[in-house]
């Protein structure tokens, strides 16, 4: 999620004039979003998985 999130976010063209770029700096930028991706999901950086659990329990009867 966080992959699509980056890719999503560089998708958008600001009209700059790059004075590097083409497939190689494409593929770095790749490879720099899925290893700051993977390691932000590894730390919990985003907390997302806190946020979801907190949305699901607020539908959950604790009665049983």
């Amino acid at each position: 999620m966080l992959r699509q999130l980056l890719a999503s976010a560089r998708a958008n063209d600001l009209g700059g004039d790059e004075l590097f770029g083409g497939p190689g700096l494409e593929q770095f930028e790749a490879m720099r979003d899925e290893h700051f991706a993977d390691v932000a999901s590894q730390q919990g950086v985003f907390g997302l998985a806190e946020a979801i659990e907190r949305q699901l329990a607020a539908h959950v009867s604790t009665e049983g």
